[in-house]
């Protein structure tokens, strides 16, 4: 399927982007500009009819987020944390060649930099001069990164023991927690069986207290018929006299 004139524009404004970011200008403001109108061409590129299958866009919008990513590391005060933000950069595909060595080239430029703050190395290091500055700035700079490599140690064994410390003491909490939530279940359970064994015991003395008020009530009733019966009977034997 050929490529309709708007996926053309787009690609062409992607080359001119890698390049400019190959030649090392990410700092040129006109590089944003660019990522920026490139994301709005991919917004329209999605949305349009003839858009090209969505695999083809994945990659269109990792090679769109590479671009942003690096132009926010290169923002970044200092090489440690911009070699830090490139290896965090999703990668492309593999098959796609020259912007996976725009990205490999990115972090290995940063890692040179990186290297050079912790050696004292500076860019106008140059000649003989050069040479000697950074083999003295290697020599007295080398004891400064192990202690500070050391110092960091210690604060991370801190930060541990701290942390193991919270650890412990949540536990402790968590286990007091339980422990009172268990007592409460206890008590509440023993307080249930009492009331149970109580209702029983009423429920025992109420169905008692039924059964002699059926009985009462069964007597009463033939008394009652035993009376009528007797009356009839003895209107019959002493009839009334006229």
């Amino acid at each position: 399927m050929a490529a309709s004139r708007q996926e053309i524009n787009f690609n062409r404004l992607l080359n001119r982007c890698e390049s400019m970011a190959s030649d090392k200008r990410l700092k040129d403001w006109r590089l944003e500009k660019y990522i920026g109108a490139l994301q709005l061409q991919l917004n329209q590129l999605k949305k349009s009819s003839s858009k090209p299958c969505e695999e083809v866009l994945t990659g269109y919008a990792k090679k769109v987020d590479l671009l942003k990513g690096l132009i926010e590391a290169e923002k970044l005060p200092t090489a440690t944390e911009k070699s830090l933000a490139t290896e965090r950069l999703p990668p492309v595909s593999t098959n796609d060649n020259p912007t996976q060595q725009l990205h490999m080239q990115t972090k290995v430029l940063y890692q040179q930099e990186m290297r050079n703050e912790l050696l004292g190395f500076t860019p106008d290091d140059s000649g003989d001069f050069g040479v000697r500055h950074r083999q003295k700035a290697k020599d007295e700079d080398i004891d400064t990164v192990l202690q500070h490599h050391h110092q960091m140690q210690e604060k991370l064994a801190d930060e541990m023991l701290a942390l193991a410390r919270g650890l412990k003491q949540n536990v402790a909490d968590a286990g007091r927690i339980v422990k009172d939530d268990v007592k409460k279940i206890s008590d509440s359970t023993r307080l249930a069986d009492t009331n149970t064994g109580k209702l029983k015991v009423e429920s025992e003395r109420l169905e008692a207290h039924t059964k002699t008020c059926s009985w009462w009530i069964w007597i009463m009733l033939l008394v009652v018929v035993a009376t009528f019966i007797w009356m009839i009977l003895f209107m019959k034997l002493f009839p009334k006299k006229s």
